[in-house]
């Protein structure tokens, strides 16, 4: 039918041990921001669902060489654990 309304095409889960990076204009949300373009990691857990979808990543260690200094000094001031980052499923996209 003409004016049936196109379905949004479902968006696939990423499982545990996937590989992703980071879309360009993504920042990690718990800390000031920081220009984290193409960090990569390995997803360790997806939670919720739809839009509230969310991965836990932890970061390999080209990207955690590349991290600036004061991410990680300020992830430390916050008791953050700056090796890994909860993100929004918008902003992590699987590597080939």
């Amino acid at each position: 039918m003409e004016n049936e309304l196109a379905m949004p095409a479902k968006r696939k889960k990423l499982a545990s041990g996937a590989k992703v990076r980071l879309k360009a204009g993504s920042t990690i949300p718990e800390v000031p921001p920081v220009n984290a373009d193409q960090w990569t990691g390995v997803v360790i857990e997806a939670k919720g669902r739809g839009d509230a979808l969310q991965y836990i990543v932890e970061w390999d260690e080209e990207t955690e060489q590349r991290m600036p200094a004061d991410f990680i000094k300020a992830c430390e001031e916050t008791g953050l654990f700056y090796k890994m980052a909860c993100l929004p499923h918008q902003d992590v996209e699987a590597c080939e």
